[in-house]
């Protein structure tokens, strides 16, 4: 018998045809969730779910008629009603029954519940865990099979191999899904142009989250490899007992097959199962791993290449503090006047102790590698260092920073940003350098976050406000 035929309601699949089919969805899982919690879901409380999912909607309800019209300029009310009547058309919902308290039942219907189920099965991208999980049923399944008097050996083609076939086939397709996540991962990692979207991606990116929690998980339980070998010695055991004779009786029953087909047919699925467990699983995390090793290295790379734009920064550095070295006075402080001109700050943030660590490289870049003549000594390095510092302005000091506040006005002791009149580049970098210096011992304002940004004329900027501080007025 078909799908269609066993459904027997032309209009099941039409709420996933409709304008507003993500809400339809939405309303059908806030249902079969609502169902979970108590024994018999009443009309009544259908409703009330509806219009508390919908007074918190974050889509915008669109005017469709689906029998009846619902719409955005609709109450609520009016629109849960609709839906609940529409699922019911749809066979979403069982048809009206009178419950003992008066009102209708709205049971979901089984239909409703296993097609619901299996699509959140499918798509739903926070089943973290999923891998183990299916290791896990697998391995329960087969442990429970072998143990005296149990239920499943009754049914044993059911009950046995019909489940490891399911949670087999569910957990190649969450290796592959896996390996599609550090696929998706290197693809992001290549199209990254500055040091501030690398920090975005690792913060914000749920693919990068999933995809690291359920390997590193794997990687680091040093029980999956039991559970990995227990499963493929109790394989084998079943297959020499007499659960494997049952299974080939069974088969030949449910599908009216021939005994020797009904052999071959449960010989390939064990053959399938050992295949897998012994050498399919293996190759997988084996790709993986490689191409866990490959991302690091991609990572890596890439962020030498995004933060030295594509240099080798301290070759050239050495090769100035040499011929600065070699200058006369009067030459090196014009050549010292001259690079601080190039120097200009493009942003501004806040960077760990961790940031400065120096690390050793792994595999350094040999491509690169090249005899120096004459080396700097530490001394040396460190001295020509400092002049060039003590000799570059700085226009963002907190001396300079403070003397920009105090040339405004601070009506009540405070000055927001929408009343500062940023109008360049410099005068958004002063305001900047405030918010960093604020609340130390030298500088004598702090500051006060709002909600939302400000448009100045030259960028957007976080509502604050600088007050000065009462002891240093």
């Amino acid at each position: 018998m078909s799908i269609f035929q066993t459904i027997d309601n032309d209009r099941f699949f039409n709420p996933f045809c409709c304008k507003n089919r993500e809400i339809y969805v939405e309303c059908i899982n806030q249902l079969i969730d609502k169902a979970k919690e108590i024994p018999v879901l009443y009309e009544q409380d259908a409703r009330h779910c509806l219009i508390l999912y919908l007074q918190n909607c974050r889509y915008a309800i669109e005017t469709e008629n689906i029998g009846e019209e619902i719409s955005g300029f609709l109450s609520p009310q009016e629109n849960a009603s609709a839906i609940l009547r529409y699922f019911r058309l749809c066979g979403w919902i069982t048809p009206k029954e009178i419950g003992r308290s008066g009102d209708n039942i709205a049971s979901i219907s089984s239909s409703c519940r296993k097609l619901m189920e299996a699509l959140n099965r499918l798509f739903d991208s926070d089943m973290n865990g999923a891998i183990t999980n299916h290791i896990f049923a697998i391995y329960e399944i087969l442990k429970s099979a072998l143990e005296k008097d149990n239920a499943r050996a009754i049914r044993p083609y059911t009950n046995i191999m019909m489940p490891l076939l399911e949670n087999e086939s569910d957990l190649k397709n969450e290796l592959f899904a896996l390996k599609d996540s550090i696929r998706q991962i290197m693809h992001a990692v290549m199209k990254m142009s500055d040091a501030n979207s690398f920090g975005q991606f690792l913060i914000r990116d749920e693919v990068l989250e999933k995809f690291f929690n359920d390997y590193f998980f794997i990687k680091r339980s040093g029980l999956i490899p039991g559970y990995i070998a227990a499963i493929d010695r109790m394989l084998v055991k079943i297959r020499r007992s007499e659960i494997y004779d049952r299974m080939i009786e069974e088969f030949q029953k449910i599908k009216q097959a021939l005994p020797l087909e009904a052999q071959a047919t449960v010989d390939r699925q064990f053959g399938e199962l050992d295949s897998f467990i012994n050498a399919g699983y293996e190759k997988e995390m084996t790709y993986i791993d490689r191409k866990i090793n490959t991302y690091y290295h991609l990572y890596s790379t890439r962020m030498m290449m995004v933060l030295s734009n594509n240099t080798n920064l301290q070759h050239f550095l050495n090769q100035l503090l040499m011929q600065l070295k070699e200058m006369e006075e009067e030459e090196k402080s014009l050549v010292i006047q001259e690079l601080a001109k190039n120097f200009r700050v493009q942003t501004i943030g806040f960077v760990g102790r961790k940031s400065f660590a120096r690390r050793k490289k792994a595999a350094p870049n040999l491509s690169n590698a090249a005899i120096t003549e004459v080396e700097l000594s530490e001394e040396e390095t460190r001295r020509l260092t400092e002049e060039l510092l003590e000799q570059t302005p700085d226009s963002y000091s907190p001396e300079n920073v403070r003397k920009y506040f105090e040339n405004m006005k601070f009506p009540m002791g405070k000055k927001s940003v929408a009343d500062m009149k940023i109008a360049d580049r410099e005068a958004a970098m002063m305001v900047a350098a405030g918010v960093m210096y604020a609340g130390t011992e030298e500088f004598p304002y702090e500051v006060e976050f709002g909600e939302g940004m400000i448009e100045t004329e030259i960028a957007s900027i976080s509502n604050l406000t600088m007050r000065r501080r009462e002891d240093h007025e």
